[in-house]
Order: C-alpha cells, then structure tokens, then sequence
C-alpha cells in the first residue's frame, strides 16, 4: 500500500496513522491442487464462516462474492448450489469468485460451499445467500417525535475483505461484530437493509463519514461508497442523510481543491433527502483545527471558504448551508484549554455550530477495560464546557462504545489498548441524556423548540472500534431495540 492510511474519523482525532499491509499467500487462480506431497497427504476439510455479501435484489448486477473461513487449499472451489464458480484462493483464510447477473435472477435462498480438491478435501459446511434482499417493514420507533437523532456512518467497509478495515473481525477473534446484513455495505441490498434498521431504532438521518480521494488507499476500496449508494436509491425508508468531512493529511482539500469539493457536496444537498438546519442543508466537518492548517492557519481564508460555499449554494435555490465543525479531545488528561481552543476556532472561524465525533478518553488511561460510565462521563462534562464556553450553537454527541480491540489502537501517550464495557441501556441512557441535556439548555440548540432537538450518536457502524449500534451476529439487534425503546417511552 505504501502510504499512510486513516482508519476512521477518531483515529484522526489521535493522530494515529497506521501504516498496514495485507500479505497474501498463493495468490491466483483456482486451478492445481492443495497437495502438500508426500505419501498419505490428504487436504482437509473446509469450514465457512462468512460470506460477503450475504444478499441480492432479485435481478439485481453480478458482484464478487467473498468467503471466509478455514483450511482453504489452492485449489479450493466456490459452489453456488450445484454450479462450481470459478475460483480465486486469496489464503487459507479466503476465497474470492464472481457471481453473474443470472444467479440473482430468481429467487433462493442459494446454498454457497467450498470444496477443497482431492486427496481428502471435500465440501465444507453451507452457508445461505438470500434472494431477494429482505428489508425490514417500518416499525413504531420510526415515527418517533422525542428527538431528531442522526448517526455518524464509517463508509469504510466497501473494499476487498483483505483490507485494513477488516483486519482483526473476519477471521479473527471478533467475528460476532459481523453487521446481519453482512460485512460489506457496497451493495444496494446491504445499504437499504442498513437504512431501514436504522430509521426503524429511531434515527432519523446519517452523516456519512466523506473523505476527498486524492490519493489511492487500498485497492478497490471506495471510502464514500454508501453514501453515492444512498443517494442514488429510489427508497431511503424515511431515512435523510447529510455529510461529515473527514479532514485528514491523505484527504485534504484545502484551497486546491476546494471549488471542486464545493461542487461535490452541493450535488448531495440539493437532494430533497439531504439534512436541513434552521433550512438549510447541514455539513459537518472534522475537525476544524485541521481545516485552519489546510488555510494556511488563516481564520480570514477559512471563513472565505465557508462562505464561498454557502454562496455557491445560494446560487442553487438553497438559502445557504449550516455548517458544524468539529474537533478532537485529547486522550488522558483532557484541558479546558484544548476545548477552548476549538470553540474560539470554531467561532471566529465562522461555523454555525459545534459537535464532536467522539472522545473514549480517560482521566488515567488504563490498558483493559473501563466501566461504561466513565465513557458516558466524558461526554457530560465536554457537554456541559461547551454550555459554558462554547460562542455558537452545540450539537451533544452520545458515543455507543469504545473498543478498539480488533485494530490494536493503542492511546498514543501511554501506549494502552483501552476500551470500555457496554449495555444496550447504557447506549439508551446515554442518548436520552443527551436529550434531556438540550432542554436544560436551550440557548445551546442550533433550532429553538417545538422543533425536536437534534442529537447525535457515533456511531451507526464503527464496528472496528466498538463504537455501533448496527445489527450484529452476536449481538443481533439489541442495541438499536433498546434506542428505540427509549424514543417511543415517556
């Protein structure tokens, strides 16, 4: 790969650029065999764990399908019910084949094994592939009223099952965080099954995670996949969507590419879909000490920029765009100077509002586990500093976790891997606090009552980092069930 790389929005807020690479073994085709020579040796048997995607619309495109499991051999073959694909070995670990358009044509459910070559090997256990995709009906939480809550959505989960974002989850010791709609979301099924989930927990938009590309990641990986996906759905299931741009040294726009960003997200907010502020359609960007530096540490040339977009917006019929800045907290001992900083940033700077992506800080970073409650402490107190500091509006941000486990993201001062434990109430809670937060300060809100307040969790899906509430294999819907509970009781 070569080049530094970003896991996700809060990786940046530390700092914390991983350098990663995939090593495959036996790369190629599926032709030979997995024999080890030697008299007596018998290929083992397969076993499947995953498969991804899981699900089609029915006469929906051909698509590469993944499998993952165990004891693959060159020489291993993907089966669709009866017909033999033909097959990549990427490792022991998986294998890759494409599916044509007229497999999906009908409906399964499909039966997918794979079957190692002789001597030994044979079929592995099956898997189910549905079709067509199965969305979820609206349910009550849908129309709930108590509050206008969005998501932060990572779109990092559109590459190859051998990118760095799967590292340490598909086949490693966090398979349960695999999302039941599968664990990519670069398909129409896997997104419309994410939005209906989604709308049905409560949460009335995403802010999808929006990375300039200037530069090539990993290979075949889109980091705005989702998003282009929901934009182009005839069906969103009542679901709005808006954008946090990801500021981050591969991604940066800067005067360079600005006009070409601006034109990128007015094509987004012209969308009768895309989130409104006060009217306005709303960008979120993180984080705004970064944006300064990409400006030459000139406010006067940020707040150009920023008013350069709401210009340009203006001359779409739009009447502006109500833009969010965001910054980092420091892990460890956090400074009422470091929050300072970023409020008078965001102030002079001339964003309408602030909101933080999140902030698993600890007073002392520990290496293991921390009770939910300090979490959830962390993001009272940096709510209630903006309450006293903050000059512009602020949008209270509930985190769903902490747990970094599967990446190894260790806090950069101390070089702990912490994390924290987690309920789906403790989730409820903590966003119902946000809430209530907003009517004990309603001079804080970017829109006066009887508009619902507006709160945000982070995130829908970082399920790399534990901080989720999406549907999962091991945790099945417990999270968004228990979010949704909270927004229909009194």
């Amino acid at each position: 790969m070569g080049a530094a790389i970003i896991r996700s929005p809060r990786a940046i807020i530390l700092i914390l650029l991983f350098i990663s690479a995939v090593f495959l073994t036996n790369c190629g085709g599926g032709g030979g065999n997995g024999g080890g020579g030697g008299e007596g040796f018998m290929n083992p048997v397969p076993s499947v764990a995953a498969v991804s995607p899981k699900s089609s619309k029915q006469g929906g495109a051909g698509f590469t399908l993944s499998v993952a499991g165990s004891n693959f051999v060159s020489g291993a073959a993907i089966k669709w019910n009866a017909t033999t694909l033909q097959t990549t070995f990427v490792s022991t670990l998986l294998v890759t084949a494409d599916v044509p358009a007229n497999f999906v044509s009908s409906a399964g459910p499909d039966s997918i094994t794979v079957v190692n070559p002789t001597p030994g090997g044979g079929p592995s256990n099956a898997l189910n592939f549905t079709v067509p995709c199965v969305i979820p009906p609206p349910a009550p939480a849908s129309n709930q009223s108590k509050a206008r809550v969005g998501a932060y959505y990572f779109d990092g989960w559109a590459g190859p099952l051998t990118t760095m974002h799967f590292e340490g989850m598909v086949n490693g010791p966090f398979q349960d965080r695999q999302p039941l709609s599968g664990w990519q979301d670069n398909s129409q099924c896997a997104v419309e099954q994410g939005l209906a989930e989604a709308h049905n927990s409560g949460i009335d938009f995403f802010a999808f995670d929006w990375y300039f590309n200037v530069q090539v990641t990993d290979p075949g990986e889109n980091l705005n996949s989702a998003l282009q996906i929901t934009h182009t759905l005839p069906d969103r299931h009542g679901m709005q969507y808006a954008i946090l741009y990801v500021s981050a040294p591969d991604f940066i726009v800067g005067p360079a590419h600005w006009n070409s960003a601006v034109t990128e997200w007015l094509g987004y907010m012209t969308d009768s879909a895309y989130v409104r502020v006060n009217g306005k359609p709303v960008l979120f960007v993180l984080n705004v000490g970064q944006v300064r530096l990409e400006f030459g540490g000139s406010s006067a040339a940020v707040a150009a920029a920023l008013q350069q977009l709401r210009t340009a917006a203006q001359g779409q019929g739009l009447p502006g765009v109500y833009i969010v800045g965001g910054f980092g907290t420091p892990s460890g001992s956090l400074g009422l100077e470091a929050l300072d900083d970023g409020f008078n940033i965001a102030g002079q700077d001339g964003y309408d509002a602030v909101a933080f992506y999140g902030y698993p800080f600890a007073p002392t970073p520990v290496n293991g586990m921390l009770p939910f409650s300090m979490l959830s402490a962390a993001g009272h107190w940096t709510w209630d500093q903006a309450a006293l500091h903050c000059p512009v509006p602020f949008i209270p941000t509930s985190m769903a976790g902490w747990d970094p486990r599967p990446w190894n993201e260790v806090e950069p001062t101390t070089g702990d891997l912490m994390y924290y434990s987690r309920t789906p109430q403790d989730l409820a809670t903590f966003v119902s606090d946000a809430i209530a937060w907003t009517s004990a300060n309603p001079q804080m809100r970017p829109e006066p009552a009887p508009t619902p307040p507006l709160v945000l969790i982070e995130a829908w899906n970082e399920f790399g980092e534990g901080s989720h509430m999406l549907p999962t294999v091991g945790e099945g819907t417990t999270y968004s069930d228990a979010v949704a509970a909270m927004l229909t009781g009194p």
